[in-house]
């Protein structure tokens, strides 16, 4: 018995030192596997910090290729007149960002208009930039650090601003005699407004376009619920008001004298039968009197030396100059405009688009087709009785767009009480070097309602040789319409 207890002793010791066999091999697996699991962690770490220190050089070039199109690209445009604009492409010198890394293949390329042709442009360039970051790689496995460029390419596209691009443009708002026109409860603006003066604003007028004024401050007058669809901005840059349509008059086919202030210019647009210019005696009875005709025209400007009536449907594009006052005679719209309303599809790549620009005023001629003597009152239903239909961009650089015989005590005629004349049904665009007025509380009521709606094909693309917003310098303003950036490159 006590042999048998003795032998299950020895038998327990030598389970014993199995066991301990065991857990020294599992101990050595288990160390094993954690330092097979630190080295894999620390592999990971170290593969996280390349990723993240790589992923900041990215980060890095692409704010130097954005650097490049500020520093080269955009300074390149905005110090340059209009005319001195490139044609085509040109490369513009590198650059740096102390510290961070440097900027090269600079570019800027002119867009060309959709038929391709850049005469008919949209005054839109591409810039074109390529950031670079040296990237130190201390990854596991090198002999030392290398050092790997990172690169990105920044886009940008920016188009030459144009009076077109503005809904309503002013440069003075007071009258000559010193009296503010107000904006008011029945102004309603649908594109950008601007004026280099201060903008007066009476009970509830509403702005669903950006609104801007090179002064600090609006003027008010018994505000009320004025709707600014986007937060006003003040002391914005002012807009330079040029003496002279240069690009119009350098362009003009034909350019038209008026024989030494001896003659009025009548142009008479006809649809898809082009447009006869005329001329007769200036004071004199109006005749029938050729000077020119063509066809409906493409891309092209006229030009007055003297002053001009306008009328009638335009097919084609044109723009219209004069160095003298510009007068509506009737109806000056678009072939395929609404005759009534002037609306017209502007998806439509058929309808034309005008430009008036006067280098006086423009102004609503008063007779019995625009309203005269009271036409919205008396005329009723007949709309070749009142209003006035206009599908255009008009600038006038002397003074106003306004409206004749405004039955002010000084002057000789005197309409009747009231003078109301009907609308001005406008599609387009009004810029002027002084707002002018369209109606007035003479005669207790004497002139135009107004009903007006931007051409929002013009901030794409302005009228012929139309007026660009110029600096205090003669330099080009831009507008940045989009930022890109083309497919990093990755080494």
């Amino acid at each position: 018995m006590n042999f048998q207890i003795m032998e299950g002793e020895v038998k327990s010791k030598d389970v014993l030192v199995r066991d301990e066999g065991n857990i020294l091999i599992m101990s050595v697996v288990i160390v094993s596997l954690l330092v097979a699991t630190g080295m894999g962690y620390m592999k990971w770490a170290s593969d996280e910090k390349w990723d993240s220190e790589y992923e900041r050089a990215t980060i890095q070039a692409y704010f130097v290729a954005q650097t490049g199109l500020i520093e080269r690209g955009l300074t390149f445009l905005r110090t340059r007149e209009p005319a001195d604009l490139p044609q085509g492409s040109v490369n513009l010198l590198p650059g740096s960002v102390d510290g961070v890394g440097v900027h090269f293949k600079n570019m800027v390329s002119r867009v060309a208009g959709a038929d391709g042709n850049l005469f008919q442009r949209t005054d839109s360039y591409d810039l074109y930039s390529t950031g670079q970051v040296m990237f130190t790689n201390h990854q596991m496995g090198n002999d030392g650090p290398r050092f790997i460029p990172v690169e990105r390419v920044a886009t940008m596209r920016a188009r030459l601003r144009s009076f077109a691009n503005y809904m309503y443009l002013t440069d003075v708002e007071d009258t000559e005699y010193g009296e503010i026109i107000w904006f008011w409860t029945p102004d309603t603006l649908y594109g950008r407004t601007h004026s280099n003066d201060f903008i007066g604003l009476k009970y509830s007028p509403t702005f669903y376009g950006p609104v801007s004024t090179s002064m600090g401050e609006f003027i008010y007058n018994q505000p009320g619920q004025i709707h600014f669809e986007y937060p006003p901005v003040f002391n914005a840059p002012p807009v330079n008001f040029p003496k002279t349509a240069k690009s119009v008059r350098a362009n003009a086919q034909p350019f038209v004298t008026d024989g030494h202030g001896r003659l009025m210019t009548w142009i008479r647009l006809e649809g898809d039968g082009g447009y006869h210019i005329f001329q007769y005696p200036l004071g004199g009875v109006r005749a029938e009197s050729v000077y020119s005709s063509g066809p409906p025209p493409n891309w092209q400007a006229i030009f007055v030396d003297g002053q001009v009536e306008i009328e009638g449907t335009l097919t084609g594009q044109l723009t219209i100059g004069s160095s003298q006052d510009m007068f509506l005679i009737d109806d000056v719209r678009y072939t395929a405009a609404n005759r009534l309303t002037g609306d017209f599809n502007e998806e439509d790549p058929s309808v034309g688009i005008m430009g008036l620009v006067s280098e006086g005023d423009i102004i609503i001629r008063d007779n019995y087709r625009n309203g005269k003597e009271n036409g919205i009152n008396v005329g009723g239903a007949d709309w070749n009785r009142h209003s006035i239909v206009i599908t255009a961009g008009m600038v006038a650089l002397g003074s106003s767009f306004t409206f004749e015989h405004q039955n002010d005590d000084w002057e000789g005629y005197q309409g009747p009480t009231p003078d109301e004349r009907g609308w001005i049904y406008l599609k387009g665009a009004v810029t002027q070097q002084r707002r002018g007025y369209v109606h007035r509380s003479n005669h207790t009521g004497t002139g135009y309602g107004k009903a007006y709606r931007y051409d929002f094909r013009f901030d794409r693309r302005p009228p012929p040789y139309y007026m660009e917003a110029l600096d205090e310098n003669g330099h080009g303003l831009f507008d940045i319409i989009s930022w890109g950036e083309q497919t990093p490159v990755r080494h």
